[in-house]
């Protein structure tokens, strides 16, 4: 996944009619500055936008202080590909309950194309799908988050050969070796 442009809207300490940041010629990032200033909200960010995880307890916390809603748009490439994911939150009041919505487009020639399925819970697995990766392997391979740096070697050996399998895309061969015994069987 290369990133391409991120857009926020009164998510955690960033208002509202903020400019996109743009990653177009970026290779390497390095965020700097005092703390409270918004350095790991950006990634924070990222990772709510493709997974809806974060390390607040609860969508609501992610939404500015005074605002009932909040949206974060995310463009990344994958392969020859750009897609754009969409997640929005509405906190819960008078009377009604929050909700949170998640939208999956594919960039076409001249616009973003909706390729969001049914329900949030198959969007977020179409999503995994195209990234190749789940959040907690994104944490314990390209992630070190502020006092979890120890987190993929305090790990059970099972998890941590999970994540590295993720990585490295071994599932692959496990398909390869299902094929080959239908193969078996059939012959």
């Amino acid at each position: 996944m290369i990133p391409v442009k991120l857009t926020l809207r009164n998510f955690m300490c960033y208002r509202d009619n903020l400019p996109s940041l743009s990653f177009d010629g970026i290779h390497v990032v390095c965020l700097c500055g005092d703390n409270g200033n918004g350095k790991s909200a950006l990634v924070d960010a990222i990772t709510w936008a493709l997974w809806g995880k974060i390390r607040a307890k609860s969508d609501d916390e992610l939404v500015h202080l005074g605002q009932r809603e909040m949206e974060v748009k995310f463009e990344f490439a994958v392969g020859a590909s750009q897609y754009r994911v969409i997640r929005k939150h509405v906190k819960p009041g008078l009377g009604l309950s929050g909700q949170t919505i998640l939208e999956l487009q594919v960039a076409t020639e001249d616009s973003f194309k909706a390729i969001t399925v049914s329900s949030m819970r198959e969007t977020q697995q179409k999503i995994i799908q195209l990234l190749r990766m789940d959040y907690p392997t994104f944490i314990n391979s390209a992630l070190l988050r502020q006092g979890h740096a120890d987190e993929f070697t305090i790990k059970q050996p099972r998890d941590r050969k999970k994540v590295l399998a993720d990585i490295l895309g071994l599932s692959y061969y496990d398909e390869l070796e299902e094929r080959a015994k239908i193969h078996v069987r059939e012959k």
